[in-house]
């Protein structure tokens, strides 16, 4: 048995099959057969990554679902795109929710209120009248930016790595 260094098993994405076992994703029936969900190809991996960082923007409880949704729809890599939306972490979620209605202040024109951001559904119910739509306007906007600027950022990123796999095999032979 051959065991991988640690930093490639730290970002290896789960497999198919623990994938099409679990329960929320079972509710997509057969499409979850499609190969294309699950071969990773120059590009299934753009529409991954755009579908990823779109969804990761959004703050709503369904990002995952909407992921796997819109992956299924657009024959995106699944395992990829489902974890790209991990980037909207407890870390990285206030970050998130003041870039989104920071935007949606800009885009929209109105005056900023002044807010301290807690992540509980107490805070989102109480606040969502006043922030809720300059919060969901900036996400969207930041969302889609998002995946925009994915798409050929990504195509290098897989350019890159098919060079060099083949200068490594050109140095093998």
């Amino acid at each position: 048995m051959k065991v991988k260094p640690a930093s490639r098993r730290f970002w290896q994405l789960p497999d198919a099959e623990t994938l099409r076992q679990q329960a929320w994703l079972q509710k997509f029936g057969p499409k979850l057969n499609s190969p294309a969900l699950w071969r990773l190809r120059r590009r299934s991996l753009q529409r991954a990554c755009a579908v990823g960082l779109f969804c990761a923007w959004l703050p709503l409880p369904i990002q995952m679902l909407l992921a796997a949704a819109l992956a299924i729809r657009f024959g995106a890599h699944l395992p990829l795109a489902l974890g790209l939306v991990w980037l909207n972490n407890p870390l990285t979620l206030p970050l998130l929710i003041v870039a989104g209605y920071q935007a949606g202040v800009m885009i929209l024109q109105m005056p900023a209120l002044d807010f301290e951001f807690e992540a509980s559904w107490q805070w989102l119910a109480a606040s969502l009248h006043q922030v809720g739509v300059p919060l969901l306007t900036g996400s969207v906007v930041l969302g889609l930016l998002s995946a925009l600027l994915s798409w050929p950022l990504s195509a290098r990123i897989w350019h890159f790595h098919i060079r060099q796999r083949r200068a490594k095999a050109a140095k093998r032979s």
